[in-house]
Formats: C-alpha cells, structure tokens, sequence
C-alpha cells in the first residue's frame, strides 16, 4: 500500500507520522503540490487533511471568504476529481461544525450556515458523503499544549477575556481520531461519513469545572455575538463505535499534559 497526506497542518502531519510509524510507504504534500503528486504517485489512497480554519480561530475566516471556500468547498472536490482519474481511495477530513442541535444520522444533511467557514466544510461534505471516507471531527483537543488543542484555548480565554455556554458539544479526542483514521484506511473501509467525535458530551460549564477554572466572567449571548464575527455551531452527533468516552479521554488528556 502506497498513501499520500494532503496538508502539512496540525491533522495532516500527524496522520502522516501515524501512517509511516505503521510502516506503510507514505508521503507527505501542501495543497498546491498535490494535484500534481496524485498525477505521477501511484497511490492506493489519498487522504486530504488540508483546509482553512481562521488563525486565531474561525472568525477569521469572515474575513478572506474566497481563500475559506476555495480551499475547504472547492480544492476538495478538484482533488478528489484527480484522484478518481487514477483509480486510488480518498479519505477526506471534514468537520461536525456543518450540523446545529442535536443530529440523530450520520447521513444528515448540514443543517448550520452560520458562518462561511461551516458553509465551505458542508459544501465538500455533502459532495463527497457517498464518494469518499469522510472524517468529521469537533472541537479537537489532545494531550499536548498545541494551538489548536480546544483545552490550550479555552485557558487562554479564561484567563484573557470570559467564555460562554453554547450548551452540550460533541467532541473529539485529536490523536485518536487520527489512530482510528488510519485503522479505517488499513481495513479499506467503505465508503460514508465517520463521526470521530467521543461518546458523549460537556458543555463549557462542565469544561470549566474540569479544568479548575474558577475566577471567570461568563459572557451572555448578546456580549458573545457582539464580540465575535460569527455563529458558533453546537451539537450533539453520533459518534463512530471505536471512539472512547469523552470524559475518559478528557480527563486522559488533562493528566498527560496539564496536571
């Protein structure tokens, strides 16, 4: 087996180093070389972890509305079109942010278009449901200080401004997402939607007490959509059956890096 990793971001480097730590011939390639790397590689599958998120967060996005759906709606249909060509399997990594309230279907339609960043994940999503593996995680968090690790950012909100309860989230433990990723490669699984979100759900309350956050100023949804650029999305989706507990792996996380 043969695969390349689109994307030389926080996902995409990590499902390249837990690929090539199986021993699995692997290479590693930005956005812009992979069209032409799919082209001449001879790939069993591709795996496009690339995308635009908004730096500090997706507020950003707001921001540079071409460059968010030119790399999150368009790039992903354009290299699955090239990959199809070559007759290789393509695992794409999506978002649950495209969904609002509580999702009973992995099948489910996107139903939140709050925010560009959420339109452009949902428009690739729904293309590719039925013609790739889609992964989708939410509010990410790993066991390492990381900027995009959702526990790093919530201390630094905490302890520079206020949070604000959105309600009850999925949520998904990064580094595992990316190991049941690559276990759903190796299996050559079919193609759909994978929900790589943990089992079960905290709202910011919950997080709050976990991370013995206690001196903090609650913002109300006025102060919150006043400060902010866009709608946040808040669900609750069905998580794929190999993922843990999210307390289990919250509090794993916690211990590992920050306790």
């Amino acid at each position: 087996m043969k695969v390349l990793v689109v994307g030389r971001g926080w996902t995409g480097t990590k499902v390249f180093n837990e690929i090539k730590n199986r021993n699995i011939a692997v290479d590693l390639a930005s956005s812009k070389e992979s069209l032409a790397a799919v082209k001449f590689g001879k790939y069993d599958w591709v795996v496009n972890c690339a995308g635009v998120t908004g730096v500090p967060n997706v507020d950003a996005c707001e921001d540079d509305p071409v460059n968010t759906m030119n790399g999150n709606a368009v790039f992903p249909v354009l290299l699955h079109r090239e990959v199809e060509k070559t007759g290789a399997r393509f695992m794409h990594w999506s978002s649950g942010c495209i969904y609002q309230g509580n999702i009973e279907s992995v099948w489910a339609h996107p139903n939140f278009f709050g925010s560009i960043y959420s339109i452009s994940k949902g428009i690739s999503d729904r293309y590719l449901i039925d013609k790739a593996v889609v992964i989708r995680i939410r509010m990410p968090f790993s066991s390492k200080v990381e900027d995009k690790n959702i526990i790093n950012k919530i201390l630094k909100y905490s302890k520079n401004g206020a949070l604000y309860n959105t309600g009850q989230n999925s949520m998904s433990d990064h580094d595992e997402a990316v190991r049941v990723s690559v276990d759903l490669l190796v299996e050559n699984t079919v193609n759909g939607p994978y929900n790589l979100v943990n089992t079960g759900t905290l709202d910011m309350y919950e997080i709050s007490k976990i991370l013995n956050i206690n001196d903090v100023r609650w913002r109300t949804t006025e102060e919150f959509l006043a400060s902010t650029k866009c709608e946040r999305s808040t669900c609750q989706i069905p998580s794929y059956t190999s993922m843990r507990p999210l307390k289990q792996a919250f509090d794993e996380a916690l211990r590992k890096c920050y306790w």
